[in-house]
Formats: C-alpha cells, sequence, structure tokens
C-alpha cells in the first residue's frame, strides 16, 4: 500500500485536477479506489466538496452500470459470432453427410466431428454464463463498496436499523 495521503491538496494531485466541484466520471472512480490510502478526515473534507454525496454515488453506480453493460454487450458480439460459425460448420458438415458416396468411416469420422462441434458449442455457452456471473459479481461488490465508503466515511458507525423503517 503507498502512502497516506493527508491533505487534499496531495489527493488533487494524485488525480491531476484543480478543483473537486466539475470532477470527471473517471476521476470520481479513481478518487473512490483512493479513499483507503487517504487520512479519514481528507476523505471527508473531500467528499463535503462535492455538490452532493448521493449525486457522487449515483454517478460512480451508472458508470458502474455502464461499465457492465459494454462489457455484456461485447461479451454477447463476439459468443453470437462463434456459436454462428460453429453452427455454419455444423450445416457443412450435415450436407457432407448426406453424401451417398461416402464410405461408413468418412460418415463416421464427420459424424464425430459434429459431436466435437456440439462439445464445443456447450463449452462456448458455459464459458459465457461464467462471464456474465462474474460481471454480475463484480457490480455487485462495486455497488457494495459505493455504499459501503459512504457509510464509513460519512459516520456509518452510528447508524443504526430500526425495524419499524425496514
Amino acid at each position: 500500500m503507498g502512502k497516506i495521503l493527508k491533505s487534499v491538496e496531495e489527493v488533487k494531485n494524485l488525480l491531476e485536477i484543480d478543483s473537486f466541484r466539475n470532477i470527471t466520471k473517471e476521476k470520481v472512480i479513481e478518487f473512490v479506489s483512493q479513499i483507503p490510502n487517504m487520512d479519514k478526515e481528507v476523505a471527508i473534507n473531500i467528499i463535503n466538496q462535492f455538490p452532493s454525496y448521493v449525486k457522487l454515488s449515483e454517478t460512480m453506480i451508472v458508470q458502474l452500470k455502464n461499465l457492465c453493460s459494454d462489457a455484456l454487450t461485447q461479451n454477447n458480439k463476439s459468443n453470437e459470432a462463434s456459436i454462428n460459425a460453429y453452427s455454419k460448420i455444423l450445416d457443412d458438415l450435415g450436407i457432407l453427410l448426406h453424401k451417398e458416396e461416402l464410405t461408413f468411416e468418412e460418415k463416421k469420422y464427420i459424424t464425430e466431428q459434429m459431436v466435437s462441434i456440439a462439445d464445443k458449442i456447450s463449452a462456448k455457452d458455459t464459458e459465457n454464463k461464467k462471464f456474465i456471473n462474474n460481471k454480475i459479481g463484480y457490480v455487485s461488490m462495486a455497488f457494495m463498496a459505493v455504499v459501503g465508503v459512504g457509510v464509513l466515511i460519512l459516520g456509518g458507525g452510528n447508524i443504526s436499523i430500526d425495524d419499524n423503517h425496514i
């Protein structure tokens, strides 16, 4: 872990900004990742400079959602392209399999290739599901971090939950 940032100026220098009033989304994410390296009072002071902590949190959550959405879109395109390529190979092998002049051994080989392609489609589907589950986990953890950081920095130790307010 790096040195503890003990002043607002050190944090601004690290983020390469002049003010926290008009901070970009990218710098907000960078700021959040640096909070563990900041003195607690410095972090609170900086958060108080944001127009609204709620707005900051919303910005971070929207950014995380967009990152996840973009990743899922790219994953879907890649997955679809792979499945389409495998489907084309299966179609071509199916056409070959219907040729009457093929020997039993040739038909057996084509059938084995078709089974192999089907296995690859299944593996691709499993890989895709694992990717999606990982993204959901990442976004959930990031969301909890955004909420948790706010609670910790803004004095969450004093918060109690009343059953009447749930």
